[in-house]
């Protein structure tokens, strides 16, 4: 196998290469390794985890009980780490996306002074080796100006499925004219049926479904979150919107998510492809001004070929803070096939951290 290979390569240097991450030892080093390659696009929740995963490392006695527990939970910070002569350099994390046996690869990060090394490639081979032998795909992001981690991946045969881009809406501008009001409603549970044909056919899986680890899935939407309990059970408010057509289908879906002492919506928005220019600018209007208010932040995930949306958000003043392609790798179906890895040139780089 490609982990059995390049770990007995390393037996003859321990203190240089390849191995699988060790918990209680790597932890504070692969936080120092991603807040160098990755501080520039990390999101406050992104800080935060680091912040965690360096007071975890200090914390002893503590630290060594967790890694001992989460032997038992497969997939929790698993991967591997580069090594080069006692200096942790390079890290790829591998968890369970907690669906169809996939898997997610995350964190490619190789420190500046170390890249062009083939060091990322020779990491994400063992992340891959590790998938095939325990799931049915891969899945990662990659931002969308950092072609060379995008040639690397489609080297391994990712496929790209669709490219998503983050906007924000602060509550502290002023909001354009109004629009004409439609006819926008609040979903039941007998619209859950409607609302999942027209979500598989605006975002259907191969496309990246609804965005990052969340599938288009009939079973979510079928499972619709009415009722004060939910809230109060997991601090999370789900509400859906639509506007019907004359035949019923659902023409536009609006789904609001707030969480308890939270300043900030996500939202997602939703419209039938013929209809695309009609509903955008009301249903972003109705967002601001009925349901979330001048005291809310706004933020959304939307797919980033949807150029009149982006232009609704401009006029809204949304602003665009990442752009990130979807990316997709699968296991070989048949029995005993052998997933085709591409052996590692003399050189594989990224100036923005591998990633």
């Amino acid at each position: 196998m490609v982990v059995a290979e390049l770990l007995s390569v390393q037996q003859s240097n321990k203190a240089s290469g390849l191995r699988p991450v060790r918990l209680r030892q790597d932890l504070g080093d692969i936080a120092e390794l991603i807040d160098l390659c990755f501080a520039s696009t990390l999101d406050a929740a992104g800080h935060a985890a680091i912040r965690e995963m360096r007071t975890l490392s200090r914390s002893g006695p503590l630290l060594w009980a967790l890694n001992n527990l989460t032997r038992a939970l497969t997939g929790w910070m698993q991967g591997f780490v580069w090594v080069e002569h006692g200096r942790l350099v390079g890290n790829v994390s591998v968890s369970p996306t907690g669906f169809d046996r996939g898997w997610v690869i995350a964190n490619v990060a190789v420190h500046p002074d170390y890249r062009r090394r083939g060091i990322a490639r020779q990491m994400t081979r063992a992340a891959l080796d590790l998938v095939a032998r325990q799931g049915t795909f891969a899945t990662l992001q990659v931002d969308a100006d950092n072609d060379t981690a995008r040639r690397l991946y489609a080297s391994f045969g990712f496929e790209e499925l669709r490219t998503f881009s983050r906007w924000r809406r602060m509550p502290v501008h002023r909001l354009p004219p109004s629009s004409e009001p439609l006819p926008i409603r609040r979903l039941s549970r007998a619209d859950s049926a409607a609302a999942y044909m027209l979500a598989r056919r605006v975002r259907p899986d191969e496309r990246g479904g609804m965005g990052w680890l969340r599938p288009t899935s009939e079973r979510a939407f079928n499972s619709y979150p009415l009722g004060g309990f939910h809230a109060l059970w997991t601090g999370r408010t789900i509400t859906r919107w639509g506007i019907a057509g004359r035949q019923r289908p659902l023409d536009a879906l609006l789904i609001t998510e707030s969480r308890a002492g939270r300043l900030t919506m996500r939202f997602d928005m939703l419209v039938r492809p013929e209809r695309a220019g009609e509903f955008e600018y009301a249903l972003i209007d109705y967002l601001i001004r009925r349901l979330a208010g001048q005291q809310r932040a706004l933020v959304t995930d939307h797919p980033a070929d949807d150029e009149y949306t982006m232009e609704v958000f401009r006029r809204h003043h949304f602003q665009r803070e990442r752009m990130l392609v979807h990316m997709l790798w699968r296991v070989p179906a048949s029995p005993g096939a052998q997933p085709i890895i591409p052996p590692a040139p003399s050189y594989q780089a990224s100036s923005k951290g591998e990633r």
